[in-house]
């Protein structure tokens, strides 16, 4: 494989959420590597079980990218999400309701590989859009 920039690894990391291809992740995230936002992610393998996690809850998520800005060996992330709630998250049964939300996320990069992240995630207000009352034309 061709150097990538970092720019690039922290792209093709995201792609994940959009194609369900976990076998790349050993491709842009190193064995070790360390989510200081996740404490259960200590590792590339436990990476993949949270985006299988992610998948079994929104099957259809799907993130854009709006912005990689690169300062040393860091890149931030700023992107959009969108997906249904088609499956079990945090104990909250399917809703079918649709979310969309922006995070950030600053991933360190060595040797090619992200080693680091620490994410910035709007909990509240995916819980608050999974949690909405769908309000019908019969509710009047």
């Amino acid at each position: 494989m061709a150097n990538l920039t970092n720019k690039e690894i922290v792209a093709g990391f995201f792609e994940i959420y959009n194609t369900k291809d976990y076998s790349t992740i050993y491709q842009f995230v190193a064995a070790n590597y360390f989510d200081h936002s996740l404490p259960e992610v200590r590792s590339a393998a436990a990476a993949i079980a949270i985006l299988e996690s992610v998948h079994q809850s929104f099957p259809d998520i799907q993130v854009k990218i709006d912005d990689l800005i690169e300062e040393d060996n860091k890149v931030v992330f700023r992107g959009h999400f969108t997906a249904s709630h088609l499956g079990e998250f945090r104990g909250i049964p399917p809703t079918g309701n649709r979310i969309q939300f922006e995070a950030l996320e600053i991933f360190k990069v060595e040797n090619q590989k992200i080693t680091e992240s620490w994410g910035y995630w709007p909990m509240s207000n995916i819980l608050d859009q999974i949690q909405a009352r769908s309000v019908s034309k019969n509710d009047d």
